[in-house]
């Protein structure tokens, strides 16, 4: 009984979580037990004191060399002066073996119903976790489909944007040997510089002609850079629409910079990386096509 003592018993259930109901069971049991190795200490100490009572009739038998009839009566009025001291002593240990009975039971009981308890609370832990490992690979999974799916896009989207780049390119081009080749015509030239000498020299007159005009006043804008409002508003509206796109491309890419550098630097990153998911990387700067 001393090898199941309440001292014991935490080293063998160290790392097993335990419930507060559980914990006062235990408790009620510990209590019965050590209730139960006092009454037998008290039964083996009562046994001592029996036996050390044998031992010392024996020795008195052969110290005064007494014969069996002698013993035995003096036995006797031994016994009869201790009849009631044994009497209480046989009531006490009867009910101490009762108790022990009682307490015996109890504690099978207890114990049973706590085994069956662990078993249900191990048997249902263990579920969450097949559940937890599933669904988290699932999710994996899903995370690994969508994070293909969004470098597929990018890739595209950056394939566009490097052929419309080179198309600005090739059209750039295009333009600088048209203007070189239309600069090269000398009489048109001469013939525009003519006429630019000539409306200089037109609206000098008319300022000397009228002087009440503002200086800032349409009138005396060239011919050539006279552009009609709705002609400008138009312009408003393109330069508008070509700044926000542009603004939307550069966030993208940011964006899809950051999720590159979150995934890579992550353990989810490396799990999909290390599942072979096929992915390439993507660059995360855009050339820009050289403008003369």
């Amino acid at each position: 009984m001393n090898g199941m003592h309440a001292g014991n018993m935490p080293a063998a259930m160290v790392g097993l979580p335990t419930p507060a109901g559980h914990q006062a069971e235990l408790n009620y049991i510990y209590g019965l037990v050590e209730e139960l190795s006092r009454q037998l200490a008290q039964n083996q100490r009562a046994l001592e004191e029996v036996v050390s009572g044998v031992g010392k009739v024996r020795g008195r038998a052969r110290s005064q060399s007494l014969t069996n009839d002698e013993l035995l009566n003096a036995a006797g009025e031994e016994l009869k002066n201790q009849d009631e001291n044994i009497d209480q002593l046989v009531s006490v240990l009867t009910e101490a073996l009762e108790k022990a009975k009682f307490s015996r039971d109890a504690n099978a009981a207890l114990l049973s119903q706590y085994s069956q308890v662990m078993y249900t609370m191990l048997k249902k832990f263990h579920e969450y976790k097949a559940k937890h490992v599933q669904d988290v690979a699932a999710w994996h999974h899903s995370y690994r489909a969508q994070l293909a799916e969004a470098r597929a896009e990018n890739s595209r989207l950056r394939e566009q944007i490097w052929e419309m780049q080179a198309h600005a390119g090739k059209a750039n081009e295009l333009v600088r040997k048209f203007r070189a080749e239309y600069d090269k015509d000398e009489k048109r030239w001469e013939r525009t510089v003519d006429a630019k000498a000539m409306r200089q020299e037109l609206r000098f007159w008319k300022r000397m002609a009228m002087p009440e005009l503002p200086d800032d006043d349409e009138f005396w804008s060239d011919d050539d850079d006279i552009i009609d409002r709705a002609e400008k508003e138009r312009q408003k509206e393109l330069q508008k629409l070509d700044a926000e796109q542009q603004a939307q491309a550069a966030q993208a890419v940011a964006e899809e910079a950051a999720a590159n550098e979150a995934a890579e630097s992550s353990g989810l990153g490396e799990m999909s990386g290390s599942n072979g998911s096929g992915v390439m990387g993507v660059p995360t700067e855009v050339p820009q096509p050289s403008v003369s």
